[in-house]
């Protein structure tokens, strides 16, 4: 299966990602855009200011996407699980987010350039969420985490967008309430009950988790 972590900066994907690493089978963990990026100091700012250079913005991380996709593909072929420490849902949380701040929305638009190229589709992301104060202090160990990363009205705009992604199954947890054991523990839940749900319904119509976004 391909298993996507998603939610705002410092709200714990990676580590969760390395947690659940052992309980899976053989899985490939997949790093963010950034880590996934063969040159990360030429991505894009994180804040442009109009929907144009929003845009223009989606498609270098479109093309970082290609690069995860083809990894996805591989380990996928060998019989393994995938996880996704970001999923592309990612890229349009951030152009919801950065229009809401700026007054400009392109989220039909981004839609379209995500929805035209094949992506890692997870069966199922878990997104996380944490108090915006958790997330500062977090933020703030980091040298160099770019302030709207952090700032309460992103994450919250952000997390909006999760609420209608364009994958499938998704799963709201809290990652500031319990132990990383325990938020581990709720996640495999959720990973066991997909699982047990695919397998009662049959095989399911596509060929494999790996699909264009629609």
């Amino acid at each position: 299966m391909i298993l996507g972590i998603e939610g705002v900066s410092c709200v714990g994907k990676t580590t969760l990602a390395a947690q659940l690493a052992p309980h899976l089978d053989r899985p490939a963990v997949i790093p963010c855009y950034y880590h996934a990026s063969p040159d990360p100091t030429r991505l894009p700012a994180p804040e442009p200011f109009t929907a144009e250079h929003q845009l223009a913005n989606i498609v270098q991380f479109l093309d970082v996407e290609d690069l995860r996709l083809a990894r996805a593909r591989h380990a996928l072929a060998e019989g393994r699980d995938v996880i996704l420490d970001r999923t592309v849902d990612t890229l349009l949380a951030h152009a919801h987010a950065v229009g809401r701040m700026h007054g400009f929305d392109c989220d039909n638009q981004a839609r379209h350039l995500v929805t035209g190229r094949p992506v890692a589709m997870p069966d199922l992301t878990i997104v996380l969420t944490a108090d915006p104060d958790v997330l500062a202090r977090r933020a703030r160990l980091r040298k160099g985490m770019p302030t709207i990363f952090y700032d309460r009205h992103f994450s919250e705009h952000f997390n909006a967008y999760l609420a209608h992604p364009l994958a499938p199954t998704v799963a709201l947890l809290d990652a500031t309430s319990g132990s990383l054991d325990d938020l581990t523990a709720r996640v495999l839940d959720h990973v066991r009950r997909h699982q047990a749900a695919q397998h009662r319904s049959g095989p399911a119509p596509r060929p494999h988790p790996l699909k264009e976004a629609s």
